[in-house]
């Protein structure tokens, strides 16, 4: 349990990260889609979601302490945390350049291939599509 609970809050810090780089910060949904990826692709539970983003767990850790932590994860859960940061960013349909900044910081800290990133922003985009669809008139 204590082991998804450090993982929900570099999760949330992660997603707050990527919240904070938004220009559009009205887009309510942000929240929303960090505690459903949580839960419905890193398979977490909503105990350790809640606790992971508690205040006193997530308030004195920094961007830095995201990047080093992101950087220890394994290979796979790496690549589920950037799709799942794109995927926030991509809730208002764009990214702004701090937004790219962020992606491309958990990228670098990573170590992934480009490819992979690539994958990760598809990923992130089929998603987002499903959160937030468009209807799209004839």
């Amino acid at each position: 349990m204590q082991a998804d609970i450090e993982r929900a809050t570099l999760w949330f810090l992660t997603a707050r990260g990527m919240t904070a780089a938004s220009a559009d910060h009205a887009v309510d949904a942000q929240p929303s889609a960090a505690g459903l990826f949580a839960q419905g692709v890193l398979g977490l539970s909503e105990d350790a979601c809640i606790e992971g983003k508690s205040p006193a767990r997530i308030g004195r850790l920094s961007l830095i302490d995201c990047l080093s932590g992101v950087a220890a994860l394994p290979p796979d859960i790496q690549e589920k945390f950037l799709t799942g940061a794109v995927m926030i960013a991509l809730l208002d349909r764009r990214m702004d350049p701090a937004e790219v900044r962020w992606a491309s910081a958990l990228a670098s800290a990573m170590r992934l291939s480009t490819q992979r990133v690539e994958e990760c922003c598809l990923g992130a985009r089929i998603l987002t599509d499903m959160l937030h669809p468009v209807t799209r008139s004839s």
